[in-house]
């Protein structure tokens, strides 16, 4: 053991695959596929690169010496030991057009991008995405059915007409045949977000919106996805939950 090396209680071997994963942790985070599954949490000296399949052999310890880790800490730490292998993993070229605004998951409470036409519950690696502009993107996508982001070939900014909208205090089950729950916008059920509009908790609102199509050309998407969606552009009135 090397000074300052902690002592292991076992050592593994593991493969890493080719694409972070979304994930929830203390909130919304990227992780690891490690053996197929997600790995929440580092690898200690470690450079991890989207598109490489890796073998490697790591070292597990407690890092807290038997004491109580910290809230949201992980009882166990992992050091890399010996990089095994490292090769470019199999994929294929895509074109993915990307939605102005997000839309509520069916498979967890948070917002996710419209991905040609359809809400896509994972994560394109090395894209940051801002809301608000129709994307056009060159990817790679993996055998894991993630993508990793080649080039932005265009970014075009949702423009629309200005209107007013009353959103409720409370959301409802979207009522679209997909699970969810959905904010109240003009007395019906909405699932896409409203780009720049952070709502209260209990509060209802009136607010003055930019409307836009969600999908350019006239081209249409799944049911789950509304065919527009609205930009925040002030807040008109606020009212509390009686």
């Amino acid at each position: 053991m090397e000074p300052g090396e902690p002592a292991y209680l076992e050592t593994l071997e593991v493969t890493v695959g080719p694409t972070l994963a979304k994930c929830y942790g203390v909130g919304l985070q990227s992780c690891m596929v490690v053996d197929g599954r997600l790995f929440y949490g580092g690898i200690e000296g470690f450079e991890y690169e989207a598109g490489y399949d890796y073998r490697l052999r790591i070292g597990k310890y407690d890092p807290w010496g038997g004491g109580e880790p910290p809230q949201d800490a992980g009882r166990y730490a992992y050091r890399l030991l010996e990089k095994l292998e490292k090769t470019p993993a199999a994929s294929t070229p895509a074109t993915l057009s990307v939605g102005p605004s997000r839309v509520r998951c069916a498979r967890s409470d948070d917002f996710c991008l419209v991905v040609d036409g359809t809400p896509y519950d994972d994560m394109i690696n090395s894209f940051e995405y801002e809301a608000g502009y129709h994307y056009i993107l060159e990817a790679d996508r993996y055998g894991d059915g993630r993508y990793v982001l080649s080039e932005i070939v265009s970014r075009i900014r949702a423009e629309g007409t200005e209107e007013e909208i009353t959103i409720d205090r409370h959301r409802v089950e979207c009522d679209d045949g997909y699970p969810g729950y959905c904010k109240v916008v003009n007395g019906a059920p909405f699932r896409g977000e409203i780009v720049g509009f952070q709502p209260l908790h209990d509060y209802g609102y009136r607010l003055r919106v930019e409307r836009f199509d969600m999908f350019p050309d006239g081209l249409t998407g799944s049911p789950r996805v509304p065919a527009y969606g609205y930009r925040w552009l002030e807040t008109l009135e606020r009212s509390a939950s009686d």
